[in-house]
């Protein structure tokens, strides 16, 4: 149990991402080995409060080693494959954000999924990228400039990527061997890869909450956490962003098996809509 004096007491089992904003949080190793044994992602700030970190179960799943040498044993072509698949529902998702904050444009990035060749040998995020920032937050607009609106944006992005990797790492995968990030020094490789198609998830929060704002308040951190419990639709249905990403996870087990990226469950974007548990 986790207990803060005149506040709530709640069970641990019931955190599925736990993300700690002061340096003056002391935790025992008895409490970290019991989040492992749950499954709950635990995630520390640097300075600026940004996730700079995340503790994960080392081993989630009863079939560890057969499941990792699965995911080693898939070919390029299948990677690009999948690869292919996941930048055309990012730029799908980008396409949708734009709509729904009925910015101009959203049609013109919509049509370039299409174009998005295997391995997107083109690059097409890229350019897709350049035209959904500048219509989502103007021509002035640079990514990683500091500032308020990327302050906003590397949190999110960190806190969806503990969760993905949370996901990835309870169905048994390696999370430093991705299927298009390869580097070397990233640990992280697969969360980075599945992240794609959440990122403009946060990229709504911020353009809503954010905008305008001179500073990046505690407010907006809680804001850009709650994404975790907003609605996506993922295999025909509705479910919450944390539970999607477990969704995408078992999917590309199934993916790997197949030899093929069409088991794929890839999150669309809807209309912010925190998900109701009946």
């Amino acid at each position: 149990m986790i207990e803060q004096e005149d506040r709530a007491t709640l069970p641990l089992e019931d955190i599925a991402v736990l993300v700690l904003e002061s340096p003056e949080v002391l935790l025992s190793s008895s409490f970290l080995s019991r989040c492992a044994e749950v499954g709950t992602a635990v995630l520390t700030c640097d300075g600026s409060h940004l996730p700079v970190s995340a503790s994960l179960p080392m081993a989630g799943h009863s079939r560890l080693s057969g499941i990792q040498r699965l995911q080693l044993g898939t070919t390029v072509p299948f990677r690009k494959r999948c690869w292919q698949a996941i930048i055309r529902q990012k730029i799908q998702n980008q396409a949708e954000c734009l709509r729904l904050l009925d910015r101009r444009g959203s049609e013109a990035v919509r049509g370039l999924v299409d174009t998005v060749t295997s391995g997107d040998t083109r690059n097409v995020e890229s350019s897709a990228a350049r035209e959904y920032f500048r219509l989502l937050f103007g021509p002035t607009f640079v990514r990683g400039r500091s500032d308020v609106l990327n302050s906003g944006l590397n949190y999110g992005y960190a806190v969806l990527r503990g969760a993905v990797a949370r996901a990835l790492s309870a169905h048994g995968f390696l999370l430093s061997q991705g299927i298009h990030h390869r580097n070397e020094l990233n640990p992280y490789n697969l969360a980075d890869d599945f992240l794609e198609p959440l990122r403009p998830i946060v990229d709504f929060c911020v353009a809503t909450e954010l905008s305008g704002e001179s500073e990046f308040q505690k407010e907006h951190r809680q804001k850009l956490v709650s994404v975790l419990s907003w609605n996506v639709l993922i295999d025909g249905e509705r479910h919450s962003v944390l539970h999607s990403a477990d969704l995408t996870a078992a999917s590309f087990i199934s993916a790997c098996r197949q030899k093929s990226p069409v088991p794929l469950k890839l999150p669309a974007l809807l209309s912010p809509e925190v998900h109701a548990y009946e």
